[in-house]
């Protein structure tokens, strides 16, 4: 298995609708990718302007297989385009 916590700081001129907006489609696609142990998206509670992905995959191959669909194509660039300094992924294995 493995755990992606993606981390993300929105710019201060973004709001919390232009993020839901590309991540909606994002999550519910994701969650039905085959090896999508769970897809979700949740607010620092400390800053509000700091966002995280909670994945889990089964395998690499469905992590790379979910990298390449094209909901993941789409939004991911656009999200980026979002954030203060780009998006920061720590990677773990469980």
């Amino acid at each position: 298995m493995i755990r992606l916590n993606v981390f993300f700081t929105l710019k201060e001129d973004v709001s919390l609708e232009q993020v839901k907006a590309l991540s909606d489609e994002l999550v519910a696609k994701s969650r039905q990718d085959e090896g999508n142990k769970g897809y979700d998206l949740y607010q620092s509670t400390t800053n509000p302007r700091v966002m995280m992905f909670c994945e889990t995959w089964e395998s690499q191959e469905a992590l790379d297989k979910h990298s390449a669909m094209p909901h993941f194509t789409y939004a991911v660039p656009k999200l980026n385009d979002l954030t203060v300094d780009g998006i920061h992924i720590e990677s773990l294995t469980l």
